[in-house]
């Protein structure tokens, strides 16, 4: 632990997500946890969003959707992993609906259900991404942190944990969170590639 009280665990899930890497943001980030469950791990290849003056490090948390949902559906299957709490807002699409997660279902080995109290009024598909907002409201769903790249390791939630935010680069697609493609417009230098 340094003068700053950063701390650092590390996790290895053996799997790697990079394909490429071209740059990272300077000088690293601290992990604003306000928002996470303790001792949750973040996952790496999250979609991440900084301020370079407090050099703080905010989640856009996501999930990838296990099945397909009607237009009229309150209850989201998604597939485990994701970081999701109670009190989050969940939406589909930026400038849309977005409504407070009431429950969450992890009873089924599969996946998890998060339940919100109003539909989101979208027919989605499976592997549809469903992200945090900051705002909830029938028409005004905003992204909780404008995304600024990808992160780089899997973290786990602890105070003060440090992280690096990869700002170019290729990444396994299939092996990261969900990343809508609004998301991935807002992250023009970071390439998706579908190979496995």
């Amino acid at each position: 632990m340094g003068a700053f009280g950063i701390k650092k665990t590390l996790i290895n899930r053996g799997v790697a997500i990079w394909q490429k890497l071209w740059e990272t943001a300077q000088s690293g980030f601290v992990l604003d946890a306000t928002n996470l469950v303790a001792d949750s791990v973040i996952p790496a290849g999250s979609v991440i969003g900084y301020d370079e003056l407090t050099r703080k490090a905010v989640v856009l948390k996501a999930a990838t959707l296990q099945a397909n949902v009607t237009n009229t559906a309150t209850d989201y299957p998604v597939l485990k992993g994701h970081l999701f709490k109670v009190g989050d807002f969940l939406a589909a699409a930026k400038g849309s609906k977005a409504y407070a997660i009431t429950a969450i279902n992890t009873s089924n080995a599969a996946f998890d259900t998060l339940t919100i109290g109003t539909t989101l009024g979208s027919a989605l598909s499976t592997g549809a991404a469903l992200f945090q907002s900051g705002t909830t409201g029938a028409s005004n769903s905003s992204f909780i942190t404008q995304p600024k790249g990808l992160l780089y390791t899997d973290v786990t939630v602890v105070p003060n944990a440090d992280l690096a935010v990869i700002l170019r680069g290729t990444v396994y697609a299939r092996r990261i969170p969900a990343v809508s493609d609004e998301i991935k417009a807002a992250l023009p230098l970071i390439i998706f590639s579908q190979s496995y």
